[in-house]
């Protein structure tokens, strides 16, 4: 396994395979799709291995991998973002690595590929010795923050007034790497905060400057990567967060010292060429992952596909269109069709391709497929196919035990539900357009439904239950608690919720005051051991803060 086309790899990982001894080819490409097998012809190169990591600009998909008898890895760098279409993306490749743990089993349940974790690395000039890693007393800053703030994202916009309510902290944005790097060698204390629980790219760049870095507590992995307590620091709220930068903010020797441990994790663990030496390893071992041309062809234009709707604007959707019609027909490429019908208002060509399910000539048991045709039909305000697919669906059930849809909002409803038990629940990434879009999934339903009946508490209930526990969702989490909260004012549970979900969005002054009140109608209820049995069990930094 010596012999590597990398597509789009970081340069500094391109050169940790060069130094490992490995022959190179390193293409860095903006087509939207590469004919791979053309382009090792031009290139007169017969790789062992073929690695492509993600774009994070404009997407590059790979074209006749399934025609090569070499290895083939995909490097997902924002799965988290991006796994709506990166399992389908992935299928055409032998191995996927995630630089997510926790997305390793979700990865598995969708693509054909083996999956393994290989984590971000610390790209950067810090490491390579072109200057020197400052101690913390000869540092400019005591604490910076390098992001983008928008209307978008409403937690960072709370975080980034948390940290100026409170600190004196340097925040920047639209640098250049290099000027970047050069700013966190002058930081001691770097706080950090994530889309949507990942581990992300600041973690890497701040260790790498010896910084003392306090990051969301997002999983477990964090623990792998470094040595919480002595390397870094983890918050779980607005309390804790507080608490941390407060002590390093007090301690500058503490601060120096967890960035200096931090540096040296990276030194041995997480260069370019530990991740090289983890690849090399992985692929040693991996069998091939063989896909036709046909399922690979169906698998392009799916990506292509979910890209499009996701809001890429580089998708030709004619050209799309096309080669989705000459593929063999089946529910993955008819979902597809269904939606391209539904959103251009082609009722004839929609109506052609249900029509054999409609004639019960066809059907199916998938929940996805039968949601589409049904959601797509509600779309073309065609009620009574709305209404078979939901049928189709439950055919195996009991005729007591199916509802009956009696008006669009109660069947967008029904297949949220059942979406749900699918384990079709969300699709980070995607930004859902009720009035515009069709839905894909759980959430997407609800909010469609929403929109039709803004007033009913039911919804609102099934949307926070969907969302509990979800790592980045706490902004919307919010409104839907703060309306139930208008409607329920004396129910203590809804207020803790409110007041705990505040604290994770860095709400600090909002979320005391809350718990307050919370307090006071668990104490008028006769439940304060509840109250107190809850904060201990999701925020005991609140019953801290009350001692």
């Amino acid at each position: 396994m010596n012999e590597l086309l990398l597509i789009n790899c970081s340069s500094n990982l391109v050169q940790a395979f060069l130094d490992l001894g490995c022959i190179v080819e390193s293409l860095h490409v903006r087509d939207r799709e590469i004919n791979v097998p053309a382009k090792l012809a031009e290139l007169e190169f017969d790789p062992d291995v073929i690695i492509q990591q993600e774009s994070l600009g404009r997407r590059v998909l790979l074209r006749g991998l399934h025609e090569l008898d070499c290895i083939k890895v995909f490097w997902s760098i924002d799965t988290h973002m991006n796994l709506y279409w990166h399992g389908h993306y992935g299928d055409l490749f032998d191995c996927v690595l995630t630089t997510q743990k926790k997305y390793v089993p979700k990865l598995k349940n969708i693509c054909g590929a083996v999956v393994k974790w290989v984590p971000w690395m610390a790209n950067t000039p810090a490491v390579t010795g072109r200057f020197e890693v400052l101690p913390h007393t000869r540092r400019e800053f005591d604490m910076t923050f390098v992001g983008r703030v928008t209307d978008q994202r409403r937690s960072r916009g709370w975080f980034i007034n948390f940290l100026k309510l409170n600190y004196k902290v340097n925040l920047v944005e639209g640098l250049t790497y290099p000027e970047m790097m050069d700013i966190y060698g002058k930081t001691c204390i770097v706080p950090n905060e994530a889309l949507f629980g990942e581990v992300n790219f600041r973690l890497f760049e701040a260790a790498a400057c010896g910084c003392a870095v306090v990051t969301p507590n997002v999983s477990d992995e964090l623990e792998e990567l470094f040595e919480v307590g002595r390397e870094i620091e983890v918050y779980n709220d607005a309390l804790e967060l507080k608490e941390n930068l407060d002590r390093l903010w007090q301690k500058p020797a503490l601060s120096g010292a967890m960035g200096l441990a931090a540096y040296e994790r990276v030194l041995k663990d997480h260069l370019p060429r530990s991740r090289a030496e983890s690849i090399l390893r992985i692929v040693k071992d991996i069998n091939k992952h063989r896909v036709g041309a046909g399922r690979a062809e169906l698998k392009l234009c799916l990506s292509e596909f979910l890209l499009g709707e996701g809001g890429d604007p580089h998708v030709n959707w004619d050209v799309l269109l096309k080669r989705l019609l000459s593929l063999v027909k089946s529910e993955e490429r008819d979902a597809a069709l269904l939606r391209i019908f539904a959103r251009s208002e082609e009722k004839y060509l929609f109506m052609e391709m249900v029509r054999p399910y409609l004639e019960n000539r066809l059907c199916s048991t998938d929940c996805y497929f039968n949601m589409t045709a049904s959601l797509c039909a509600l779309k073309l305000d065609m009620w009574e196919v709305a209404k078979h697919f939901w049928y189709a669906y439950r055919i195996d059930d009991s005729h007591e035990s199916i509802a009956k849809p009696e008006d669009n909002v109660h069947l967008l409803l029904l297949w949220g539900d059942s979406a749900l038990k699918c384990g079709i629940d969300i699709r980070p990434g995607v930004a859902f357009d009720e009035i515009k879009g069709i839905p894909s999934c759980a959430s997407d339903c609800y909010f469609a439904a929403l929109h039709l009946n803004p007033s009913d508490n039911d919804i609102y209930r099934r949307l926070d239950s969907l969302f509990r526990g979800v790592t980045g969702a706490e902004p919307n989490r919010l409104g839907f608690l703060s309306h139930l909260s208008l409607h329920f004012p004396d129910d203590w549970r809804v207020s803790a919720e409110v007041g705990i979900t505040s604290l994770k969005v860095f709400r600090l002054q909002e979320g005391l005051t809350e718990l307050a009140n919370a307090r006071e109608s668990a104490v008028r209820a006769g439940k304060e051991r509840f109250f107190k049995r809850k904060m201990e069990m999701e925020v005991p930094s609140y019953l801290n803060y009350l001692n």
